[in-house]
């Protein structure tokens, strides 16, 4: 009986949903099950065949589907960011670049024993590291600012790059098999075309942030009109060059994630379902496209190449890129450890390994193994050890005594300001603009956005963080935010206000104050006239003397020299600490 191609689909796409479930109940990289599945369906039981099923139409789904995967990792990048970070971003990107393309490639021939175009062509593919696998590591990791921004501004970057670099090879390799061969006026041409893709996704991104500032397009069709223009914005740009397109919607992710638009929010609500289902889908569909004589051609050279991958080109690219920048050699040594391969470097060796194959190299037929066990490789081994060897280097942020207040209220403001004079690091997130800029008025960090997104999360210095308060108007609202930040600083630091209705623990933040530390209760108080304070308890005037004189107050924190922590009404206020609290 013939597959219905509408029910495979389907299928797919559930599949990977399930897998990456599944992953997550399990704490395995969500990888590893995708491929497993795309495996088993694939050369295992011979159940799908995705290229004979889609037909020419299987290339256009993967080249699109990694495109909304890109720009999505564009959208989430800051140049801000990057101006902070400064030269060791550019070495990284550029001289990293350069430096493991080199290796890769002398790795691919001389280890691998490929033909110098096929090892080109991986030395090329095998230059990116990938956001959708880099961003989960350091959401685990919560390493310091500086590497992890390091990897995965690389992780976004590199992918276009990469993806270019390996076309290049590519169209070298035709070129020199056609009658002219490689010269001059073809690598002007080259370069021209890609100059010109990255302009044109460029320009794309700033008309968009343009109609949106300025309500040119309704509420209703934001996230419509944006997956259209990026899917518009890279048939253009592949139309230029083949791939080019990587690069148009990296660079219109880019501009557009780097606007000042509140509508952006739109699009990150709609853009991270549609990755997640994507990159499910891409995986099965690349894994289950292999076929048994790809598997056995893998041989002893091949596999050595993939640990040379792993244990020497990584390394070495990385210290010899960073060689004199402020870099520490600790956060070097976990850079360069930390390489991940995602789906862009699986879906580019789908992509030109064929052309290869059939321009006469038949080893090119060994690309994809190749690439699978590098990404199988380095998602779990760097899975399981980013933790253990950042602490062990010292990049681990760790717990660093500060407090996140979610919900840049008045009276959360006032908060703020106070934990702020008895000396506690705290730092206002709210995905109200004019909140942000009340707050940064009143001299406090603020962040503008919602922490139920990733890409937020990934933005907050959560390695500064041991408390985090959920303080906003919609109870429900704080329960997610609670939930969320549960899995990054552990649910006994995460405080939100007493919801109205009762909830189980398991369910919510902790509430150590009661229906007092309710938000209309808070509220009462503090428009009632009553502020927040700070009072240093000393010998003489100890914690019960402090209770006795301020029989009404609602002690709501107490900062000592072990850090900060949320007390309710009977817990013991110690001798030397600072008791912020409300009369």
């Amino acid at each position: 009986m013939e597959s219905d191609p509408l029910f495979v689909l389907a299928g797919l796409l559930a599949a990977g949903v399930g897998a990456q479930w599944l992953a997550s109940r399990l704490h395995l990289p969500s990888i590893v099950l995708l491929l497993a599945t795309g495996l088993l369906l694939g050369p295992v039981t011979g159940v799908l065949a995705p290229s004979a099923l889609f037909g020419d139409l299987f290339g256009p789904i993967v080249s699109l589907s990694v495109a909304i995967v890109l720009f999505e990792g564009g959208l989430s990048l800051r140049v801000s960011e990057a101006r902070k970070l400064g030269w060791p971003l550019i070495a990284l990107v550029l001289g990293g670049l350069t430096i493991a393309f080199g290796l890769g490639t002398l790795g691919a021939h001389y280890i691998g024993g490929l033909s110098w175009p096929v090892a080109a062509l991986l030395g090329g593919i095998l230059v990116v590291t990938g956001p959708t696998v880099v961003k989960p590591l350091l959401r685990i990791a919560r390493l310091k600012q500086r590497p992890a921004h390091l990897l995965r501004w690389e992780g976004i970057v590199n992918d276009p790059f990469g993806a270019l670099l390996a076309v290049a090879v590519l169209e070298a390799v035709l070129l020199q098999q056609s009658s002219d061969g490689v010269t001059l006026a073809a690598v002007a041409d080259l370069i021209a075309r890609v100059l010109g893709a990255g302009l044109a996704g460029g320009a794309f991104g700033w008309l968009l942030g343009v109609a949106l500032n300025r309500a040119w397009i309704a509420d209703h069709l934001v996230s419509p009109m944006i997956l259209a223009g990026v899917l518009v914005a890279f048939a253009g740009a592949d139309a230029l060059l083949h791939e080019a397109g990587l690069l148009a919607v990296t660079v219109m992710g880019v501009v557009l994630g780097n606007m000042s638009t509140h509508r952006i929010e739109a699009i990150r609500h709609f853009k991270e379902d549609v990755a997640t289902l994507l990159i499910g889908f891409l995986f099965i569909v690349l894994a289950a496209d292999l076929t048994f004589d790809d598997l056995q051609g893998f041989t002893l050279g091949t596999g050595l190449f993939v640990l040379a991958v792993l244990f020497l080109v990584r390394p070495i690219t990385v210290h010899l890129s960073l060689l004199g920048s402020k870099v520490t050699a600790g956060e070097r040594n976990l850079i360069g450890w930390i390489a991940p391969r995602g789906v862009v470097a699986a879906a580019m060796g789908g992509a030109l390994a064929p052309v290869l194959e059939k321009a006469g190299y038949a080893d090119a037929r060994l690309v994809l193994p190749v690439l699978f066990g590098v990404i199988i490789l380095t998602v779990v081994l760097h899975g399981i050890t980013i933790g253990p060897f950042a602490r062990k280097l010292g990049v681990a942020g760790g717990k660093g005594g500060g407090v996140l207040l979610v919900g840049a209220t008045t009276w959360g403001i006032d908060l703020a300001r106070t934990l702020g004079d008895a000396g506690v690091d705290v730092i206002v997130v709210d995905a109200a603009h004019q909140a942000v800029t009340q707050a940064r008025l009143r001299g406090l960090e603020a962040e503008w956005g919602d922490p139920l997104h990733e890409d937020v999360l990934d933005d907050l210095p959560l390695e500064r963080i041991d408390l985090v308060l959920a303080a906003t108007p919609d109870d429900k609202y704080n329960k997610l935010v609670a939930l969320a930040l549960a899995k990054n600083v552990g649910r006994d630091h995460v405080l939100q206000v007493t919801p109205t209705e009762e909830a189980a623990p398991h369910l919510m933040g902790r509430t150590p104050w009661g229906e007092a530390g309710s938000y209309a209760a808070l509220s009462s108080r503090y428009w009632g006239g009553r502020r927040f304070r700070t009072s240093e308890l000393t010998e003489q005037y100890d914690g019960e003397a402090f209770r006795a004189q301020n029989e009404d107050a609602l002690v709501l924190f107490v900062v000592s020299e072990t850090g900060v922590k949320a007390v309710g009404e009977s817990d013991e206020l110690p001798v030397g600490a600072k008791v912020v609290w409300t009369g």
